[in-house]
């Protein structure tokens, strides 16, 4: 089914948006209309357009929710359902319209989460149904479901590195990093002293084993997962939880985040933890950050609406930047 129909309204909740590699851009929205949840996707071949449906290359009403986007290719992006299914869609006539390829109906709840492996052939999910299920995007079926979390499921992180390699955390309070080559695929890590539940989760660009970990009451954890908890550094970057971290993929030693306390912040890695930028541009929820492969400007979108633009300079950034 192709639809080249753009919706004549965006919902409320804007929850996610993502580059391409290209520095397009596609935003997920959701709204609760009566007693069910709708949603709409949202494609700009110039980010700076967004959240202007009049400015828009193509848009699609989805049917419920969208709570995670990842692209797949230039063309093909899978997204995250609050009914509980996993959507592939395919920009057609020159990236003006949409293409349905398919819809993944097992989990039994909202799915929260998703993540594509390195080579592009698998999407992992993670759901309020307590599961993970990874699915293989040749055959449109899942291949592996995988039981080992007590609650929710709040994100999934593929290695950037490693095919079999993901990281998931849970309303349960754990951090499992997963190696499916294993007989036992999933190896719970430590958390460290003064941290609370996991939230998110965000890989180190061209690291096999460092990543980050963001908890509710807006703290950040740098781990390597060959360290046990004495490896690990942690620094407060927000009042409330924190909803989404995103490395910078031309500069990895600048991460992302969003929070429940409406603002964003950029922190940098080294030589500490150290708070760089931080916006108090949005007045609701921020959930969805994204950087600009090409310019480097980080992106995000919240529950007020809007998508903002964040230029982190090293200037900038020097000076403890405030928007």
């Amino acid at each position: 089914m192709t639809t080249s129909n753009i919706p004549s309204s965006m919902e409320k909740y804007l929850d996610v948006l993502q580059h391409n590699r290209d520095g397009s851009l596609m935003l997920g929205s959701s709204g609760l209309t009566g007693k069910f949840w709708a949603g709409s996707l949202w494609f700009y071949e110039d980010p700076g357009n967004a959240p202007d449906i009049s400015k828009c290359s193509a848009g699609i009403q989805t049917e419920a929710g969208v709570t995670d986007i990842q692209w797949i290719d230039e063309c093909r992006v899978a997204i995250a359902s609050d009914s509980g299914a996993i959507e592939v869609w395919q920009l057609v006539n020159s990236r003006s319209a949409f293409r349905n390829l398919f819809y993944l109906y097992e989990h039994d709840n909202a799915v929260h989460s998703i993540s594509i492996n390195s080579n592009k052939t698998r999407i992992i999910s993670g759901s309020s149904d307590k599961l993970i299920k990874v699915w293989d995007l040749a055959t449109q079926a899942s291949v592996l479901t995988l039981r080992a979390h007590t609650s929710k499921v709040e994100c999934i992180t593929c290695s950037p590195n490693e095919l079999e390699v993901f990281l998931s955390c849970s309303q349960d309070g754990s951090v499992l990093l997963w190696d499916l080559r294993k007989p036992k695929p999933a190896r719970k890590l430590s958390r460290p002293s003064g941290t609370s539940l996991p939230t998110c989760t965000a890989w180190k660009p061209g690291e096999t084993h460092v990543f980050a970990v963001g908890d509710e009451t807006g703290k950040i954890v740098l781990q390597d997962s060959r360290a046990d908890s004495t490896g690990t550094r942690l620094t407060t970057a927000h009042t409330r939880s924190i909803h989404r971290l995103s490395f910078s993929p031309k500069n990895p030693l600048w991460l992302a985040s969003t929070s429940d306390d409406c603002t964003v912040a950029v922190t940098e890695l080294q030589p500490e933890l150290k708070q760089i930028y931080r916006s108090y541009s949005h007045n609701d929820f921020v959930r969805g950050a994204s950087w600009d492969p090409l310019s480097n400007k980080l992106m995000t979108c919240g529950w007020d609406k809007q998508v903002k633009g964040h230029d982190i300079v090293p200037a900038a950034a020097g000076a403890n930047g405030r928007v």
